[in-house]
């Protein structure tokens, strides 16, 4: 097996796992102050909150898919026999129906009734519970084998994979909103301009988005 001397970065990995923790967990929040009557759910709310999750859900399954299509095999591929991948891919068997639910609660949402919301409540806290025990169980077992055996060339490739398809304008706001100082000037610096003028103009939409489902 070669030995790379360039190891991956997975901060946009990172990045993503983070994104969908805080939302999943803020969502939940908010649904269940919604359902309690703790907080007023006009239309133009519920429909930011309705589209924001049907997005989420679309961004986890995609997530997961290209774990399951590029990134599995090429572990399997290229890293230590002794990986094993089969609790990972039980989990993202779970997932695929929880999310489906979802989607089916989000959009009875859009009419703010108050059963849907405790509906989301419940499964936002399912979702979240799974990703949780999901993201650090792979952070901490699967991170340290991406980075030892496989090169910078073939992570590109699943970072690659992972654009195609992504909503970008969805992703971004959400991914760099959950950077540290340090990650921000490191990750700026390799995005360049590019990157961002890219937030500069997703960010405008993703702004107004999020003043609607805060209820501002």
């Amino acid at each position: 097996m070669p030995i790379h001397t360039t190891a991956p970065d997975l901060l946009g990995m990172r990045l993503a796992h983070r994104a969908m923790l805080a939302d999943t967990a803020r969502l939940a929040g908010l649904t269940a102050d919604i359902a309690a009557g703790h907080t007023a759910c006009p239309p133009t709310r519920a429909a930011a909150v309705t589209e924001y999750l049907l997005l989420l859900c679309d961004s986890i399954h995609h997530h997961h898919d290209i774990e399951d299509t590029v990134l599995w095999p090429l572990l399997r591929d290229n890293a230590d026999s002794t990986i094993d991948l089969r609790e990972l891919e039980d989990d993202h068997a779970q997932l695929d129906p929880l999310l489906d639910g979802l989607r089916v609660t989000a959009r009875a949402f859009a009419r703010c009734a108050p059963e849907s919301a405790a509906e989301l409540t419940t499964g936002l806290g399912h979702l979240h519970t799974l990703l949780t025990e999901h993201i650090g169980d792979e952070e901490a077992t699967i991170f340290p084998v991406i980075t030892a055996q496989l090169s910078a060339e073939q992570w590109n490739r699943v970072e690659a994979a992972a654009r195609r398809g992504a909503r970008m304008s969805f992703e971004l706001p959400r991914m760099f909103g959950m950077c540290t100082p340090e990650e921000w000037e490191r990750a700026s610096a390799e995005g360049g301009l590019i990157l961002k003028l890219m937030l500069r103009w997703f960010g405008r939409a993703h702004r107004r988005r999020e003043r609607l489902i805060n209820g501002l």
